[in-house]
């Protein structure tokens, strides 16, 4: 990582880095792993180990740029990044969902397209629409930020599914996100299909949507 963002780093070669270590790459090569770009050596001379720092030290565990909704939908894919928006769909397939067990993919009527009929494996998965005026972008969950963004595991997402079904599960979602903005950190996935935010953690504003369209309403002089 660097301060405008991170990738990964692939070397094929002998290569003993130091955690800390700041490195200068030349004549690297660039790849891409699941949609978004890495960097690849092939040789340990492509690799330079500088004695003196660059930049400032940068904490992992929190380095993550600012981007723009219309900025990211626009450009490549990213790693590392924060954005926000504001949810304006939620996927009916929102919920629990079943994997192949053996490639991962979703099934559909317990099929996979690659492995065909196949047991099951349960997973957890949110997929939203966020949009900022100008531009949108699918938001996806997997379990982790899905268990932090709803406050329950999921094996309580099971139970609230087998109370209500699944319907119930989105409409009771769809009650508590729709109109509200959210700041996501993750990364982002652009291809001829879209944007696609795969999302480390997701949070709400602190804006009461109500109360923020009242605010609205009365700067434009609107009478409800």
């Amino acid at each position: 990582m660097d301060p405008t963002g991170r990738c990964r780093l692939t070397a094929w070669c002998e290569m003993n880095p130091s955690e800390g270590d700041f490195i200068r790459l030349e004549g690297a090569r660039v790849q891409y792993w699941q949609g978004s770009p890495d960097l690849v050596i092939d040789d340990l001379e492509q690799v330079k180990n500088l004695s003196s720092q660059p930049w400032e030290k940068i904490d992992p565990e929190n380095h993550w740029i600012p981007v723009n909704l219309s900025e990211l939908v626009n450009g490549g894919s990213r790693r590392g990044i924060e954005t926000s928006g504001t949810i304006v769909s939620v996927r009916n397939d929102s919920g629990i969902i079943e994997r192949c067990s053996e490639c991962r993919r979703v099934l559909r009527e317990n099929n996979c397209s690659e492995h065909g009929n196949q047991v099951g494996v349960e997973d957890l998965r949110l997929r939203f629409v966020v949009d900022n005026g100008i531009s949108n972008a699918s938001l996806l969950m997997s379990k982790d930020s899905a268990e932090e963004f709803l406050g329950m595991d999921m094996e309580r997402v099971k139970g609230e599914i087998a109370k209500s079904g699944r319907i119930g599960f989105v409409t009771e979602l769809r009650n508590r996100c729709l109109s509200r903005e959210v700041f996501i950190r993750g990364r982002s996935i652009v291809d001829e299909q879209g944007a696609m935010i795969l999302s480390d953690t997701t949070s709400f504003s602190d804006i009461d949507p109500k109360k923020y369209g009242n605010e609205i309403m009365e700067k434009w002089g609107l009478v409800i």
